[in-house]
């Protein structure tokens, strides 16, 4: 008996202590990375600008009925490219280097 509870306690605490690292939200995560790169609250608002035009851009493109797939395909390159050259005018190569690391660490598959 003792043993079970014992068991049962274990688990409890192990349940809690792992329900404690709930994922950031995304904002507060790239706030700071922002913090980190040390932006301006003018570049931070340009990014945060850029963000939401890329998020509608996007879509958009992404939920075009007159595109096929490949056209769909080509035009999202086109349009990171833009937003890629956008960034790049925003931040420092430093900057941008810790931006697109961020975005990987992101962006990696969850395993």
């Amino acid at each position: 008996m003792k043993k079970i509870v014992l068991t049962f306690s274990f688990i409890l605490i192990v349940s809690v202590t792992f329900a404690q690292n709930k994922p950031k939200d995304m904002k507060v995560l790239r706030d700071s990375v922002f913090t980190v790169m040390k932006l301006s609250k003018v570049n931070r608002q340009k990014m945060h600008d850029l963000i939401a035009e890329n998020g509608k851009g996007q879509k958009a493109i992404k939920d075009d009925p007159a595109l096929f797939y490949d056209q769909r395909q080509e035009k999202l390159e086109v349009w990171k490219k833009d937003i890629t050259t956008k960034e790049k005018e925003i931040l420092t190569p430093e900057q941008f280097q810790i931006w697109r690391d961020f975005a990987k660490s992101v962006n990696k598959p969850k395993s």
